[in-house]
């Protein structure tokens, strides 16, 4: 499926790590980088970040036009050192900035291009919408890869801190996710609304003596939520507001 969306944009540039960890396995993805880059003629170059100390010893010269990261960051350095100081440029609004795909559940993924005017719509939804200001932490209880990260970038550029979560937030102990939200202040939430339902079936809530007070919006992404997670919220969380922003495969992080 990647080959599939990335031969639609004949990419030129392909970023990967060399391997990453799931559910305790170690996923080596230098073979299926290999594939990729035979399928995608259009690459120029493909660009691994390394994952380990080690990662360096690794053989990647069966991946056409590869290098690990630190060596392509060289190839700007001028012969004495120095770094050039970087140009910016002006662009339109419609000029483009990042593509993002469809599900595919009415047919083959879309790609969508959205120009740089996505960064005034997020910041209307994050500052206005949301009510929140750069003292503000996020967290995301979301797996790699999944349209919501593209929001990550813009919590960087409002100043704001984010704490990132892989895996099930109620794995460790029925209090964990809460216990996670206490001592890192979080004020909004993003999260699928099936690991709610899965709180709510197993009971893991708050615990009475719990802080809370930071917390001032969940943010329900991916699915329609039922009307029973929305009152096992209210039932727990008196004082926070709850908002659903499922569908933003199309209009690119909350609008654009």
């Amino acid at each position: 499926s990647v080959l599939k969306r990335f031969q639609q944009l004949n990419a030129k540039v392909l970023l990967s790590e060399d391997g990453h960890r799931l559910e305790g396995k170690e996923i080596n993805m230098l073979p299926k980088l290999a594939e990729i880059v035979e399928g995608l003629p259009s690459l120029e170059k493909v660009i691994i970040i390394a994952s380990k100390p080690d990662s360096h010893s690794k053989d990647i010269s069966c991946i056409r036009n590869s290098c690990f990261l630190d060596e392509f960051l060289k190839m700007g350095v001028e012969a004495d050192g120095s770094v050039p100081p970087m140009k910016f440029e002006q662009v339109s609004f419609s000029h483009p900035i990042t593509i993002t795909y469809t599900s595919g559940s009415t047919g083959l993924p879309k790609g969508i291009v959205h120009g740089s005017s996505v960064l005034l719509a997020e910041a209307n939804t994050f500052f206005l919408n949301f009510d929140s200001d750069r003292d503000s932490r996020l967290i995301s209880i979301m797996p790699a890869g999944t349209i919501v990260w593209l929001m990550h970038i813009s919590v960087s550029f409002f100043g704001q801190t984010l704490v990132l979560y892989e895996g099930a937030p109620y794995f460790l102990n029925p209090t964990y996710f809460w216990d996670l939200l206490e001592k890192q202040k979080i004020s909004i939430v993003f999260i699928f609304p099936n690991v709610l339902d899965e709180m709510q079936n197993r009971n893991f809530v708050p615990r009475e003596t719990q802080n809370l007070s930071a917390l001032k919006l969940i943010a329900l992404v991916g699915s329609i939520a039922k009307l029973k997670t929305y009152d096992f919220l209210q039932s727990i969380l008196k004082d926070t507001v709850f908002s659903s922003v499922y569908g933003i495969f199309m209009y690119n992080s909350f609008g654009n």
